[in-house]
């Protein structure tokens, strides 16, 4: 499988961007409570230029399976999309779910007794994050 740098890293930025926004802005009270964190105990965790080089990384390799069911099944097949940014995010959703990461998540938390939020904040994060990543991938593919 080749890999599609620019596409496939632009993709995982999104995933950054998006978390920025969610779980920095949107949802940061909600998210820090249902976790039980503070922003004391954010400050002497991971060394944050490890964590999101990780993040970045975790995101390009999920990018790169998300590229092939995008771009290289359909080119295979000659299917042609005159809206490939929505044509992405159609994909990327149905990823979410269909391969499993959405009810991972869910099993994961409530075998971890999570609460409600906790799996409405990360579950919504991963539905928007794939949706954006194969609008990425479909647009610039």
């Amino acid at each position: 499988m080749t890999i599609h740098w620019v596409t496939q890293g632009a993709a995982a930025a999104s995933a950054l961007i998006i978390g920025f926004v969610w779980y920095g802005v949107l949802f940061q009270k909600a998210w820090m409570e249902s976790v039980g964190l503070s922003l004391e105990k954010i400050k002497k965790g991971l060394n944050p230029a490890i964590l999101y080089a990780l993040v970045f990384v975790l995101a390009f390799i999920f990018s790169q399976g998300l590229y092939h069911h995008i771009i290289n099944i359909h080119a295979k097949f000659g299917s042609v999309t005159e809206h490939p940014f929505w044509h992405g995010v159609s994909h990327g959703l149905t990823d979410s779910y269909l391969y499993g990461a959405i009810p991972v998540l869910i099993v994961n938390a409530l075998f971890d007794q999570r609460n409600r939020n906790y799996i409405v904040i990360n579950v919504g994060y991963w539905i928007v994050t794939f949706g954006v990543m194969g609008g990425v991938i479909g647009f610039l593919g």
